[in-house]
């Protein structure tokens, strides 16, 4: 047979016969299998080339490897490598547990690589998997015979051991429409339906329980069974019938073996993960010893030596490995923050250096990341391989590639092998040499194709497609791919906890845990926020009792706070210099392209005192990562999720927009400069300088702040020469035509000089000012975000220290208001004298911005009023107010997506009444950088998806900032009747009333930003008939006694009593009123002329306790009436009273008697006063829909104050509009009673 010589029949059957050859070309020992006498179609013979090709092309050690597909006389025949051992058919059995998983974990990943090439099987059974010598399992035969044969049963086989024929047997043996093996057929094959990935596995599950238990599932059936029943019958457990199996994989068997496709693995590669999984944990605890100090990487990857606290990841880790057993080359891709090279480095790469991968070979691993000159970092990485008189690797790579692949494979020999590890392989576009990029991709795809070398890669999401213009590398691209998803909830929990187990360390509750894992899944870059929050907890451990509170998150501000506050409190803590030079640097370590870059000292000016310092500041506060590289140090963002989750740095790049090329050039020309010692003839001309014009001067470094004003310098001494030698001709005419009217232009010119001077130095002290009132406001604002948590010394200790750093942040500002107001009065004056002088008024303009940025900044909108109306005056050209007015944008995905999204707007009207806008379509998730010409302001969005509930989540916008968000919007039946979902977000928490309110009266924060995880909320507060229904269910413990309602009765007072027939009756003492009713009847108020009866039912339940209240929730949770249900931490409550701006009451500024019930809703007559039903007064509803935050009755809130604090919050319809003030607080005893106080229920979110 040509170049085939045909040495011996090595077996027949129904299909052909199978002769052991000799290659005589390649001189090679081949398995030969001639088809059975048959002269397919064309159809068929093309579909079957085109199986034989995919299968040809795969390369896996636990699949028979096909050398060569033909005909001979018209009749196929397929050449194979010749295996010595036997089939599985041929073992005795039952096997030993340990070696049928040893099997199963060969036979799955064979299996997964031909389902990834998209071949089936259709005949799995014993007699089809050879087990070699050397005890390496391979699949043979993948049903090619049957594409030929067609629809032809083969011959019943249940490998020797079937027994008589059934029946059922020879009706299926007689069929002519399938195609298989009986005994290992999934239930849908043997209907005669399509073959799937699924059925080859439910055909492995039961090869598998044959070699567990001895016999096929069907063997253990009734014989005399109909055909129908005997096809779909489940197969009994394998524990029943090999009870020595590991009840794990006993499971795994039996869910291969589900009658219902859809309750199998949906996948071999999903399959070979949970096999290997329960190999490893039975082989070995995981390995790795546990680092000293803080277990959580926080922005920084897992390396291998942190492998003992990597959690969360173990079925990814094996899925990449069994991709690197089947391919030669794996390109791991997902979102930035999503964990790709920490899964890498921890996960994979010590699983390789263990011999994870098989195949006889010790594998060394190369790891590099590109950086700007990629081919550099592959020489750098590969010379510790190199041999000495071998050239350089350096000249080869820029060269020759595959000269470089030809002299790095003399380093491997046959027990030799070599993991090639790129991480970030997105630096080739962002900050790598764009002539290298291809040469690199070329290397990277020879050294994969060499014996014994695997290359693994990983690629930000977004840059995957970039890839495809790679030679080589683009055709890989689609094969190679391994998409890594973000952690499932379970996975984030892993994560979470495990670390912290590792030391004996546990968590307060199950409920701080879901919060953080909440986190994780809930929102884009979720994890490194997760695990940066996690460290910062590990570090506020209780280490007398082991674990880590609930109060060290809340203190923190949540998961979404806790990176941004962190960063600006490192900046905060900058002395003034250092901070402008952080401010210079830290865009510079952004790409153009929104990613990190990594930058060298030199090129960031490090050799100057204030650029070092802040560099080793930033290095400390774990925001920058310092490495040496080639004897310099470089630069790098410690994390891209600061480029996305800290605000600040996002303002300054958003701030920069178009001016960042002209700051690059000014910076790279500012270099030059200092090369040629400062030469004259290297600084910038006019023309050059006019485009520096809206350069922010705090982000330039040093060295560019002095090159721009030497610049600045030279110009304006050129200009002089120019104008005095221009001057002269005029001054002539002039003497002529008469001096008077020459010397009155030059005096005015003279005073309006001396104006700008007087001006300028005042606008410079100013400034100085204002950056430095920013930089207290945001330090007083991070300590009051981490107030609470303690013990209430500890807490006054640290609340003193808020207010003493908002002391001087206030007074910092009215410094720089006083010194920019006098700088402005200076150009006022200039205009006076010269009104047609364009230049002084939009310096003016540039001051009254300022001046009502700081008022935005500390929150006081009568000085904004008047700073835009000063602005409006004076900007003739309207650029300002434009400017002013920029859009912001929004970007918006949710999960599920596909949601449906309306836009309001709030706008306030001359009342302080805040009325939304009408609604407007945005349209259907995702969106993506979506203008909002009405410009920044306080918005709704409203989300409605089918089966979810409806999502609300108002936001407060800033000019032109790009508002990125993410949604999850929970199923219907996950939010209780009567509940609100809040989503994660940010909003205006505390007051911005007069200090010695705010203080004194309030006992409020300063207004600033804060943010809260998802939770839910109750739309009104607590009734009596809830507290009914709670008093009744606990009646039979005893335990309702102590709960009932009850306060003091001589003058105000409730009193809640059982009477007759089980009912109940209430009194409630006002004043020198008494209202009475049983259950069933109505309070009647004689002193009102509207809601003048009551069902009393349906009033909010006071008289109640903190400790009843606790009581109360426990049961909502112990019940299943509200899960989780739990008090409304502070800031909670006030997000959902508020929304995101920071309006005095629920609906506005303004409020109205009959709005709320508080002391003026019925003319404060004794007579009057009392509580009202829920929901009587829906003008007050905040912008989540609830009901009577402001008045009705006090809530019991958990304390953003100290852990002994009770808060109450939203005042009583006893108390007058300043008590109602959604900023009030007041605190109360745990056993205070009190008609005016009761309660509103929160709640954990709902998982996703």
């Amino acid at each position: 047979m040509g170049e085939y010589r045909l040495l011996r029949l090595l077996g027949r059957g129904g299909m052909g016969q199978v002769y052991l050859a000799e290659d005589t070309l390649l001189e090679r020992t081949v398995a030969l299998k001639l088809i059975a006498s048959v002269r397919p179609d064309e159809a068929a013979r093309k579909r079957f080339h085109a199986e034989a090709r995919a299968i040809a092309r795969l390369s896996h050690p636990n699949v028979v490897t096909v050398h060569r597909v033909g005909e001979v006389e018209g009749r196929p025949y397929l050449v194979t490598e010749f295996i010595r051992g036997q089939t599985l058919g041929e073992l005795s059995r039952p096997l030993a547990p340990e070696r049928v998983l040893s099997i199963a974990l060969g036979l799955s990943r064979g299996l997964a690589a031909a389902h990834r090439q998209g071949v089936l099987h259709r005949d799995i059974k014993p007699a089809n998997a050879m087990l070699t010598e050397e005890g390496e399992v391979k699949l043979l035969d993948f049903g090619l015979a049957k594409l030929l044969e067609g629809p032809r049963m083969a011959p019943l086989e249940a490998s020797g051991r079937a027994g008589p024929v059934a029946p059922a047997l020879r009706e299926l043996s007689d069929a002519e429409d399938l195609m298989g093996t009986p005994l290992y057929m999934a239930p849908e094959a043997l209907r005669g339906e399509p073959s799937t990935r699924r059925s080859d596995l439910y055909s492995l599950g039961a090869v598998l329980y044959e070699l567990c238990a001895g016999m096929a599932p069907r063997q253990w059936l009734d014989e005399q069974l109909p055909f129908e029943e005997w096809a779909s019958a489940g197969a009994p457990p394998l524990l029943e019938r090999a009870k020595d199996v590991d009840p794990r994989f006993a499971a795994l068997v039996d869910r291969c073996l589900q009658t219902e496709p859809e309750r199998r693995f949906a996948s071999a590669d999903e399959l070979c993960t949970a096999l290997a999984g329960l190999q490893r944990e039975l082989e070995s605890p995981p390995g790795g010893e546990l680092p000293e100090g803080n277990p959580y990487r926080g922005l920084r990857p897992f390396e291998a030596e942190h492998r003992a606290c990597f959690f969360g990841r173990s079925q990814e880790v094996e899925a990449v490995l069994e991709r690197l057993r089947a391919e030669p080359l794996v390109l791991v891709t997902g979102d930035s923050g999503v964990g790709k090279s920490s899964l890498c480095r921890a996960g994979v790469l010590p699983r390789v250096a263990e011999g994870a991968l098989g195949q006889g070979r010790h594998y060394r691993v190369l790891g590099l990341i590109p950086g700007a000159h990629p081919l550099a970092a592959l020489a750098s990485a590969a010379e510790p391989l190199w041999e000495k008189g071998w050239a350089q690797p350096g000249a080869l790579l820029g060269t020759e590639p595959r000269a470089f692949v030809r002299e790095l494979s003399r380093t491997l020999g046959r027990s030799d092998g070599l993991l090639v590890f790129v991480d970030q392989l997105e630096e080739l576009f962002t900050i790598g040499a764009p002539e290298e990029a291809a040469p690199f991709a070329e290397a990277l795809v020879r050294l994969s194709e060499l014996p014994g070398v695997r290359v693994l890669l990983t690629v930000r999401g977004d840059f995957f497609t970039r890839l495809a213009s790679l030679p080589g590398l683009g055709e890989q691209v689609a094969r190679a791919l391994y998409l890594l998803r973000p952690l499932s909830a379970e996975a984030a929990r892993a994560a979470i906890t495990g670390p912290a187990q590792g030391q004996g360390i546990h968590f307060e509750s199950e409920a701080l845990v879901s919060t953080l894992a909440a986190s994780a899944v809930s929102s884009a870059g979720g994890l490194p926020l997760l695990q940066f929050t996690m460290a910062e907890l590990w570090e506020a451990r209780d280490e007398a009792r082991r674990c880590i509170p609930a109060s060290a998150l809340e203190a923190l501000g949540g998961v979404d706070g806790a990176l941004s506050r962190h960063a600006d409190r490192v900046l905060a803590g900058l002395p003034p210099l250092q901070r402008r030079a952080a401010r210079a640097l830290l865009p510079r370590l952004v790409s153009p392209e929104g990613t990190g870059a990594r930058r060298t000292g030199t090129e960031l000016d490090a050799g100057e005192p204030a650029t070092q310092g802040a560099l080793d500041a930033l290095v400390k506060g774990r925001l920058v990562v310092a490495r040496e590289t080639d004897g310099e140090t470089t630069y790098e963002v410690a994390h891209e999720a600061l480029l996305r989750g800290w605000g600040t740095l996002r303002s300054w790049l958003v701030t920069e927009g178009e001016k960042r090329p002209v700051r690059e050039r000014l910076e790279a020309a500012a270099a030059e400069w200092a090369r040629l010692e400062r030469a004259r003839e290297a600084l910038w001309s006019e023309r050059l300088l006019q485009e520096t014009q809206g350069v922010d001067r705090d982000a330039l470094s040093p060295r560019g702040t002095e090159f721009l004003d030497a610049s600045h310098s030279a110009t304006r001494r050129r200009r002089w020469r120019q104008r005095a030698l221009l001057m002269a001709v005029p001054l002539v005419l002039v003497a002529v035509l008469g001096g008077v009217r020459l010397h009155g232009q030059w005096t005015r010119a003279q005073k309006v000089a001396g104006y700008e001077a007087q001006a300028t130095g005042l606008a410079e002290r100013g400034l100085a000012r204002k950056r430095a009132a920013e930089a207290l406001r945001q330090r007083a604002h991070g300590l009051f975000e981490a107030v609470g948590g303690g013990t209430v010394e500890e807490t006054a200790a640290r609340r003193e220290a808020a207010e003493r750093a908002w002391e001087e942040a206030l007074a910092a500002r009215q410094e720089a208001d006083d010194a920019l107001d006098e700088a402005g009065q200076s150009l006022e004056a200039a205009l006076v004298v010269d009104l047609s002088n364009e230049r002084i008024r939009g310096r003016l303009v540039d001051l009254l911005v300022e001046r009502l940025e700081l008022a935005e900044a500390f929150h006081q909108p009568e000085r904004q009023r008047e700073m835009a109306r000063r602005i409006k005056a004076y900007d003739s050209g309207g650029e300002r107010q434009q400017q002013l007015q920029a859009p912001p944008t929004l970007s918006l995905t949710t999960s599920p997506p596909g949601a449906e999204v309306v836009l309001e707007r709030y706008l306030e009207d001359a009342k302080g009444t805040r009325a939304l806008t009408a609604p407007r379509r945005l349209g259907r998730t995702p969106l993506e950088r979506l203008t909002l010409p009405e410009g920044p302001g306080s918005y709704r969005l409203t989300l409605h998806a089918p089966g979810r509930v409806e999502v609300r989540a108002p936001v407060l916008l800033a000019r032109g900032e790009p508002l990125v968000l993410h949604l999850a919007l929970p199923a219907q039946g996950a939010v209780p009747e009567g509940f609100v979902y809040v989503p994660p977000g940010r909003f205006l928490v505390g007051s911005a009333d007069p200090e010695d309110m705010r203080r004194g009266l309030l006992n409020a924060q300063p207004l600033h930003e804060s943010r809260t995880g998802a939770f839910l909320v109750a739309r009104t507060e607590v009734t009596f008939g809830q507290w009914l229904a709670f008093l009744r269910d606990e009646a039979p413990t005893g335990a309702a006694q102590g709960h009932r309602p009850y306060s003091d009765l001589r003058q105000w007072g409730v009193e809640l009593t059982p009477s007759a027939a089980g009912r109940w009756r209430l009194r409630l003492q006002l004043n020198k009123h008494a209202l009475e009713a049983n259950e069933g009847e109505p309070l009647r108020f004689a002193g009102r002329a509207v809601r003048r009866e009551q069902d009393w039912s349906r009033l909010p339940v006071s008289g109640i306790s903190y400790e009843d209240a606790r009581a109360y929730l426990a049961w909502l949770d112990r019940t299943g009436r509200v899960p989780r249900a739990r008090f409304c931490h502070e800031r909670e409550w006030e997000r959902a009273a508020r929304g995101a701006d920071g309006r005095a009451f629920p609906h506005g500024n303004r409020l109205e008697a009959e709005d709320a019930n508080f002391d003026q809703t019925y003319g404060r007559k004794t007579d009057a006063f009392g509580p009202d039903e829920v929901g009587s007064h829906p003008a007050s509803a905040s912008p989540f829909g609830l009901l009577d935050m402001t008045g009705n009755v006090y809530e019991f809130t958990q304390s953003m104050g100290a852990r002994e604090e009770i808060a109450i919050r939203g005042g009583s319809w006893y108390f007058d509009r300043v008590s109602v003030l959604v900023a009030n607080r007041t605190f109360v005893e745990p056993r205070t009673r009190d008609i005016g106080t009761g309660m509103r229920v929160c709640a954990d979110a709902p998982g996703p």
